[in-house]
């Protein structure tokens, strides 16, 4: 009963998935009460739509999401287990953005769909700090953070640089600066001083030219650092 309802009401999501697939996302947040309805439709494969008497067959593949561990909510009583085991086929597990190889790809995808019609790429310093971000909020924190970032960039720019992060996540990733694992490096940076004016360079690349904050990511006072620049200099 509201403004534009129609007399013969809706179908609802699980008819309106007959002979297709119903997606449930997070089912794992599903309420116990809501497990045992799903259960029940998927177990007489019928609904009984709200108002009506009579029941409806119902015909669907169910592909269902989570992002916590089924098994282990069910062995906690979180979750039904006789859901569990009539939900639980072919299982496929997608690993954390931190943990993915295709990083470089998704990253040049997402950047081609936040400009359309651009050839925007990220620095290659940047990059490799990115990828080695936890990223808490997965893939959509880091789409989010892209177009945040493309938003920044001036006309006639092409290329993401620091600058044009969030400052939240610049200064994130700046606390947590890493240094560059040694495949990242190449084989003619393997010498000490090659390692240490490459850590320099990263340090200040994070913290935007800051002194004080590539200092203290690096472990040295700020006179150390000024003098180690003045030798490469």
């Amino acid at each position: 009963a509201f403004t534009g309802a129609r007399r013969e009401g809706s179908p609802g999501r699980l008819r309106e998935a007959h002979g297709g697939t119903l997606f449930l996302d997070e089912i794992g947040d599903m309420p116990l009460a809501m497990q045992t309805r799903l259960l029940r439709v998927l177990q007489e494969r019928q609904v009984s739509p709200l108002g009506n008497g009579r029941t409806v067959d119902v015909d669907f593949s169910l592909i269902c999401a989570s992002n916590c561990k089924l098994r282990e909510a069910a062995d906690k009583g979180a979750f039904r287990s006789d859901l569990y085991y009539r939900i639980n086929g072919l299982a496929i597990h997608l690993p954390p953005l931190r943990e993915r190889t295709d990083f470089q790809m998704l990253t040049e995808r997402m950047l081609a769909e936040c400009n359309p019609g651009r050839d925007i790429c990220l620095a290659s310093g940047l990059l490799a700090q990115l990828s080695r971000h936890a990223w808490p909020g997965n893939l959509r924190q880091y789409a989010s953070a892209l177009r945040t970032a493309s938003a920044m960039l001036e006309p006639w720019e092409t290329q993401i640089e620091w600058q044009h992060l969030p400052d939240d996540l610049s200064e994130e990733i700046t606390a947590n600066l890493q240094p560059a694992r040694p495949e990242e490096i190449g084989p003619d940076l393997q010498s000490l001083k090659e390692l240490s004016r490459l850590a320099i360079k990263q340090a200040l690349e994070c913290s935007n030219g800051n002194i004080s904050k590539a200092a203290r990511s690096l472990g040295i006072s700020r006179q150390t650092l000024y003098r180690k620049l003045n030798k490469a200099c």
